[in-house]
C-alpha cells in the first residue's frame, strides 16, 4: 500500500521540523501555522523484526481516562463532567480508553472481593459507560493495600510484600469484568522508584517480575483468553525490560507495554540528538530485545505517552523532564507525528494511548495539568482534534 497516497487522499495539514530531511509530504497534525510545511523525520526505516508486516494505518487511537477518580463522582453517582468527557471522547472517535484501577481501593481489607464493594460498583459503571459509547477499554492495575505490605508506611504505590497477595483479587477481576475488557496491564511505570518504592534500578526489575508472574497466572485463572500487558516503563527503557527478561519475564505477558515519553518534551518525536531511553527513537532497542528473546511477534502498546503544555520559566535546567511545550498546537503536532513515526517505522506498535483525557490542576509547574486533551467543560483541545483527524483519515483500517 502506498502510504503517501493514502495520506494525500486524506488532505491533512502537516507541520515540519526545521532543518530536517523531508520524509513525506503530509502529516497527521493540526498545526496550520504554515500550509507549505511538511512532515520531516528520520529517513531510515527501522525494525527489529523483519517478519512483522507493515500496518495498514497508524496505531489504534487511545486516550487515558481517569474514570475512577473522585473528580468524576458524587459517591456512587457519576457527575456531569464524567458524562461530558466520555461523550467528547466518543464524538472525537477515540477507539480505546485506558482506565487506571487501584488495588488499594478495590480491596482495602483482606477479605474476598465482591461486586457490591463501592469501588467495584464505580468500576462497573465506568466500563459500561465506555462501552455504551462504542469505545473499548483496558485496565491498568496498581497500588497495594496496607494489609499486603505490613510495616512499609503509607505509600500505596509500593509492591506487596508477597506478590501472591494480589492473586485472589486479580482472578476475581478478570472473571467478573474480563469479557468486557481488551486486556489488563500489570502495574504502572515500575522502572521508577515513585511507582514501586525501590531505589536501586536493577532491583526494580528483580521485584517486578514476581508481581508480573503472579498477576499473569491470576488473570489467566479468571479468564484464560484475556491478554496481559507488561507494565509500560517510563520512556523507552530497554535496560529495565532487559533486566526483566533476565529475571524470567518471558512467557508472562502477551503485550509489551511502553510509555515513550521524551526525556525533554521540547524535543520533537523524531529527535535523535541523544540516544537511549530519553528519546522515542530508542524504540528499536526494545523491538530488537524482544526479538532476541523470541517475542518479536508480540504486539507493543504505547499504554501512555503525551506532551505537556506549560511555561518552563522557573524550572531548573537540571530537571528537563519537567519541561513542557509552549502551546496546544505544538503538542497536537508532536502527538500526530508520534503516530506517524510508529506507523512508518515500528509496525509492532498497534495502539497508542495519549495521556490524558483530563486532570485537575495539582502541581506547581502545571506539568501534570498540561497533559489534558480536554477542558473541564468537555471542550476538545487541539491535541484531541489531532487524534480525531487520524481517525477520520484511517478509520476502519485501524484495528487491534
Amino acid at each position: 500500500m502506498d502510504r503517501r497516497k493514502l495520506l494525500g487522499a486524506a488532505a491533512i495539514a502537516v507541520p515540519a521540523i526545521a532543518g530536517a530531511a523531508l520524509l513525506s509530504d503530509l502529516d497527521l497534525g493540526t498545526d496550520t501555522r504554515s500550509t507549505g510545511e511538511s512532515f520531516a523525520g528520520q529517513a531510515e526505516e527501522v525494525s527489529g523484526d523483519a517478519t512483522v508486516a507493515q500496518n495498514a494505518a497508524p496505531p489504534v487511537v487511545g486516550a487515558q481516562f481517569h474514570g475512577t477518580w473522585d473528580m468524576y463522582w458524587n459517591s456512587l453517582t457519576p457527575n456531569a463532567m464524567f458524562y461530558k468527557h466520555l461523550d467528547t471522547l466518543a464524538a472525537q472517535r477515540i477507539q480505546v480508553l485506558r482506565v487506571d484501577v487501584g488495588w488499594s481501593s478495590a480491596q482495602p481489607t483482606n477479605v474476598a472481593p465482591t461486586a457490591s464493594q463501592w469501588y467495584h460498583q464505580r468500576l462497573a459503571i465506568v466500563i459500561d459507560a465506555i462501552r455504551a459509547r462504542g469505545m473499548q477499554v483496558f485496565l491498568t492495575v496498581h497500588q497495594s493495600p496496607a494489609w499486603s505490605r505490613p510495616n512499609t508506611g503509607s505509600e500505596v504505590k509500593q509492591y506487596p510484600t508477597d506478590p501472591n497477595a494480589i492473586k485472589p483479587w486479580l482472578t476475581w477481576l478478570a472473571s467478573t469484568f474480563g469479557s468486557k475488557l481488551l486486556a489488563i496491564e500489570v502495574w504502572n511505570e515500575p522502572n521508577l522508584a515513585e511507582f514501586c518504592g525501590i531505589g536501586d534500578a536493577y532491583q526494580r526489575a528483580v521485584k517486578y517480575v514476581p508481581i508480573l508472574k503472579a498477576a499473569y497466572s491470576a488473570i489467566k485463572a479468571g479468564r484464560p483468553t484475556l491478554p496481559v500487558i507488561f507494565a509500560g516503563p517510563s520512556q523507552t527503557d530497554d535496560g529495565f525490560i532487559r533486566d526483566c527478561y533476565a529475571n524470567g519475564a518471558k512467557g508472562y505477558f502477551d503485550i509489551m507495554g511502553v510509555h515513550p515519553y521524551q526525556g525533554n518534551q521540547t524535543k520533537a518525536p523524531e529527535s535523535t540528538d541523544i540516544t537511549g531511553k530519553a528519546r522515542m527513537t530508542n524504540m528499536p532497542a526494545i523491538i530488537n530485545l524482544m526479538a532476541a528473546n523470541g517475542d518479536g511477534a508480540k504486539p507493543i502498546w504505547w499504554t501512555e505517552f503525551g506532551f505537556s503544555v506549560h511555561s518552563n520559566v522557573g524550572i531548573p535546567s537540571s530537571q528537563v523532564w519537567l519541561f513542557g511545550v509552549p502551546d496546544d498546537e505544538t503538542a497536537a503536532s508532536y502527538i500526530s507525528r508520534s503516530f506517524y513515526l510508529a506507523w512508518n517505522q515500528w509496525p509492532q506498535v498497534k495502539l497508542a494511548v495519549t495521556y490524558c483525557g483530563y486532570k485537575t490542576p495539582s502541581d506547581s509547574y502545571g506539568h501534570q495539568y498540561g497533559y489534558r486533551i480536554m477542558e473541564a467543560d468537555g471542550t476538545a483541545k487541539p491535541q484531541l482534534v489531532a487524534l480525531a483527524n487520524i481517525r477520520q483519515a484511517f478509520g476502519a483500517l485501524q484495528t487491534l
